[in-house]
C-alpha cells in the first residue's frame, strides 16, 4: 500500500475504535473499566482492515463501513471472551484475559453486555438485511463452540469435522461481513454469494495459519507456545500427524499432550510431512482468496490486495 492508503486505512481504524468507544460506554464505571482495557488490546483489526480494504474499492460510503466494522469487530471481541472463559485462559495477546483480571462472574456478564450492546448497534442500522447477517453470523458462532466442546470431549476429530469448526467459529464472520458488502450496494446474488465464498477461503487460511503459529515462537506470533495444545485443541497440523499414525500411535500421541510434552508433540510433526500438508491447505486457501478477489478487484489494485493476504495470512 502507498503512505497514503496506509494513512487513510489508520484513519479508519481509528474511527471504527471511536464507534466502538461510543456503542460501549456505560453509566456503570466497573463496565467502563474493562470496556478500556478490552479496547486498548484489541489486536490487529483484521475484520476492520478486510472491510475497508474492499468496501472502499467497490464504492461502499465510508460512514457504512464505520458502522459495519464496529459492529463485527464487538461480536468478535464478546466471543473472545467468553472463548477464554470457556477454555480457562489466561492470557490473550501477551495481557491477563478478562476471566483472570476480574473473575469468572463479571467475565460473563461483560461479554453478555460486548452482545447486547452490539445488537442494540445493528438494530439501529438502517439496512435490515446487514443486521440479519451478521445476527445469524452471531449465532452460528455460539454454535460453533458447542461443536467443538463436543469434539474436544470425543478427543478425536476428523477433517470434515474441524473445517465444520473453523467455518462456524473464525470464516462465517469473515464471510458475513464482505456478504454485507454486496448486500448495501444491492449487488446481484451471484456476487453476494462470490463476497461470501471470498470470506470462506480467508477465514479457513486466516485459522489454519494460527494453527501453525501454535507451534511458533510467541514474540514472532504474540500467541503463546503450544496455547491451543495445552487447552486440548486438535489443530490441523495434529490431525495430519493423527491421520499417519495407528491406534497405538495415537495413544502415545495423547499420553505427550496431557502430560505437556509439546515439545515431543512438534518433534513428532517436524518428522512427518504433518506442517507441510497443513501449510499446503493453507496456500490453497490464500489462492481461492485470490481468485475471487480478481472478481471485485481492479486489475491495477491487485497486486496490494494480494500483498495485503499473503501478509496476514502466512504468520
Amino acid at each position: 500500500m502507498s503512505n497514503i492508503e496506509e494513512q487513510n486505512l489508520t484513519e479508519f481504524l481509528l474511527e471504527v475504535k471511536a464507534k466502538m468507544v461510543n456503542i460501549t460506554t456505560s453509566d456503570n464505571e466497573a463496565i467502563n473499566e474493562i470496556t478500556s482495557y478490552v479496547l486498548s488490546n484489541t489486536g490487529k483489526f483484521i475484520r476492520s482492515k478486510i472491510i475497508f480494504l474492499y468496501g472502499d474499492e467497490i464504492g461502499v460510503k465510508k460512514s457504512k463501513l464505520i458502522e459495519l466494522a464496529s459492529a463485527a469487530e464487538l461480536i468478535h471481541l464478546s466471543t473472545l471472551v467468553h472463548d477464554d472463559i470457556i477454555d480457562e485462559a489466561d492470557i490473550r495477546r501477551n495481557k491477563p484475559t478478562v476471566v483472570k483480571k476480574w473473575g469468572i462472574k463479571k467475565a460473563i456478564l461483560y461479554g453478555d453486555f460486548l452482545y447486547t450492546k452490539t445488537f442494540q448497534a445493528l438494530n439501529s442500522l438502517d439496512n435490515i438485511a446487514i443486521a440479519n447477517e451478521l445476527i445469524e453470523c452471531a449465532e452460528i458462532l455460539i454454535e460453533g463452540e458447542f461443536n467443538q466442546i463436543k469434539i474436544k470431549s470425543d478427543n478425536l476429530i476428523s477433517m470434515t469435522q474441524y473445517y465444520d469448526v473453523i467455518e462456524k467459529k473464525t470464516a462465517v464472520l469473515f464471510s458475513g461481513i464482505l456478504k454485507c458488502l454486496g448486500i448495501e450496494l444491492s449487488l446481484p446474488q451471484k456476487d453476494l454469494e462470490d463476497l461470501k465464498q471470498l470470506g470462506l477461503s480467508f477465514g479457513r487460511a486466516f485459522q489454519i495459519n494460527d494453527d501453525l503459529s501454535d507451534f511458533e515462537d510467541s514474540k514472532l506470533t504474540g500467541k503463546a507456545e503450544y496455547k491451543d495444545l495445552s487447552e486440548g485443541k486438535l489443530t490441523l497440523p495434529v490431525i495430519f500427524l493423527m491421520e499417519d499414525k495407528n491406534e497405538s500411535e495415537q495413544s502415545e500421541i495423547f499420553k505427550f499432550i496431557d502430560s505437556g510434552n509439546f515439545d515431543a508433540v512438534k518433534q513428532l510433526m517436524n518428522d512427518t510431512d504433518s506442517f507441510n500438508r497443513a501449510r499446503a491447505e493453507r496456500e490453497k486457501a490464500i489462492g481461492n482468496c485470490i481468485e475471487y478477489t480478481k472478481r471485485f478487484i481492479k486489475l491495477d489494485r491487485l497486486d496490494s490486495l494480494k500483498a495485503f493476504l499473503e501478509k496476514t495470512l502466512i504468520a
